[in-house]
């Protein structure tokens, strides 16, 4: 995948993201790929890490379920090879209580084989949580 190839891809993840498409942000995902949402599980329920496309597409239906996001924007994308760090901020809507903020993650994503294999993302857990 050269760099613009790449590009597109993440520009498409988070297109899919923002929309809560569940089962196309899966399918970005190789079989054995690996999630994590970096923070101290002790102190956020949000902290976690799982593997495998099925169990991180379980994990986005989660957060869709429980956060809606609108008001996208990619900050910063820095692609060097196969990795990519993206900062980008976003609202969010938790939909169970209806509070909204509006908030910046920090994203490290490598690509192989033309999916992702590894995803760590960093948040404010304390805000989300």
């Amino acid at each position: 995948m050269d760099s613009s190839e790449f590009e597109a891809f993440l520009k498409s993840f988070y297109a899919a993201r923002i929309e809560g498409e569940v089962e196309a942000l899966g399918g970005m995902f190789a079989d054995d790929a690996h999630f994590r949402i970096v923070g101290s599980p002790e102190f956020s329920m949000l902290a976690t890490s799982v593997q495998g496309c099925e169990s991180i597409t379980g994990l986005f239906r989660t957060i869709t379920d429980t956060f809606a996001l609108d008001a996208f924007s990619m900050e910063d994308l820095l692609m060097d090879g196969n990795k990519a760090a993206v900062r980008w901020s976003a609202r969010v809507q938790n939909i169970t209580s209806g509070e909204t903020f509006t908030t910046e993650l920090a994203d490290f994503i490598e690509i192989g084989g033309g999916k992702i294999i590894s995803l760590s993302e960093f948040l404010d857990t304390a805000l989300a949580g």
